[in-house]
C-alpha cells in the first residue's frame, strides 16, 4: 500500500466536535499488511487504537473500503491534540498535526469599542465561553498606519513593559491590560486563539481633567461682564435668582403695608361712629355731662 501523500498535515477543530484524520492508499482497494495509529504528544509515540483514553471514540473506514485507512475521533478533548502517523508494514507513513482548541470565545458580531484618556489604563476584553478553558495558542496584534504589530506575549515597539494579561486564576480570561495610555495607543486590537478572534477599536483622548473643563465651561452669555462690586459674576443661574429675590420681597411688603393701613382707617372710622352715636343717645336719656359739652 502506497500512501496517497506523505507531507505534514494541520488540522484545527474545537473541543467536543469530531475530526477525520485523513490517511489512504493510492488504491483503494488495496489492502496494507500493518495499519498502526500513534499520536505523539511528549516526544512518545503512544499507539492510539488501544489506548483506554479514546475507548468509545475511534472510527477505521477500512472495512468498507481496504484502502481508507482514515481515522475518526469524536467528542475531542483537548489532550487529543499531538502530531499523529498512519503508517503501514513498509515505510510508508503519513503525519497529522491536530491541534483542539479549547476556547471558543465570547465575541460580538461586530467591532468593539473602546473609549478612554491619557494616562489612564485599559482593559480590553477577550474571554472564552468557558473560562477555565486554556487556548493553546494566544497573541494579541495592534494595528494602526497599515501595519500589524504582535504586543503580546512577544512585546515590542511602545507596548513593551506595558502590557499583561489580567485572568491569572483563569485560564479562560484573556483580557490584556494597557497601562499609561497616550494617544499614540489609539487604533485597532485583535486577540487570536488559533482559528478564533475578537476586534476591538480602542479611541484615546486627551486627559480626562481636560475634557471635563472644557464639558462644564459656561456659556459665553453666562460669563462674568465686570468684576466691579456694584454687579456681581453671573456664573449659574442660582446666582441670577438670588439677585431678583430682594426686588420681590420689598414689592410684597409694601402691599402689605398699603392693605394694613386702609384696614386700621376703616376701624377708626367705625369706631368713631359708634362712639359718637352712643354719646347722642346718652344725652337724650341720662343727659351725661361729657356729651352735652361735646355737642355744645
Amino acid at each position: 500500500c502506497a500512501l496517497f501523500a506523505d507531507n505534514l498535515t494541520e488540522i484545527t477543530q474545537r473541543r467536543g466536535d469530531s475530526v477525520l484524520l485523513p490517511c489512504s492508499c493510492s488504491d483503494l482497494n488495496t489492502k496494507p499488511q500493518k495499519l498502526t495509529w500513534e499520536i505523539d504528544r511528549t516526544g512518545r509515540p503512544t499507539e492510539v487504537l488501544n489506548d483506554e483514553h479514546y475507548r468509545g471514540r475511534l472510527q477505521l473506514f477500512n472495512n468498507i473500503s481496504p484502502g481508507n485507512l482514515s481515522l475518526l475521533i469524536s467528542d475531542l478533548r483537548v489532550e487529543d491534540q499531538g502530531y499523529y502517523r498512519c503508517s503501514t508494514g513498509s515505510q510508508e507513513y503519513r503525519d497529522i498535526m491536530l491541534y483542539v482548541d479549547g476556547c471558543e470565545l465570547v465575541k460580538k458580531t461586530e467591532v468593539e469599542d473602546v473609549t478612554v484618556f491619557t494616562g489612564e489604563s485599559v482593559v480590553l476584553p477577550c474571554v472564552c465561553i468557558d473560562i477555565q478553558d486554556k487556548p493553546q495558542e494566544l497573541k494579541w496584534e495592534f494595528y494602526r498606519n497599515n501595519q500589524y504589530q504582535e504586543i503580546y506575549p512577544k512585546q515590542t515597539g511602545r507596548h513593551r513593559n506595558r502590557v499583561k494579561l489580567v485572568g491569572n486564576n483563569s485560564p479562560g480570561n484573556l483580557s490584556l491590560l494597557i497601562s499609561h495610555l497616550t494617544e499614540e495607543d489609539q487604533g485597532d486590537y485583535t486577540c487570536f486563539v488559533q482559528a478564533d478572534s475578537r476586534h476591538l477599536r480602542l479611541y484615546v483622548k486627551g486627559s480626562r481633567e481636560t475634557q471635563l473643563r472644557k464639558t462644564h465651561r459656561p456659556p459665553l452669555s453666562e460669563q462674568p461682564q465686570s468684576k466691579t462690586p456694584q454687579s456681581p459674576p453671573a456664573s449659574s443661574p442660582t446666582i441670577l435668582e438670588q439677585d431678583t429675590h430682594p426686588v420681590f420681597y420689598y414689592t410684597v411688603f409694601g402691599i402689605l403695608g398699603v392693605l394694613l393701613m386702609v384696614i386700621l382707617t376703616v376701624v377708626a372710622l367705625i369706631c368713631w361712629r359708634f362712639r359718637g352715636g352712643r354719646c347722642g343717645e346718652k344725652v337724650i336719656t341720662e343727659g351725661d355731662q361729657d356729651c352735652k359739652t361735646k355737642q355744645k
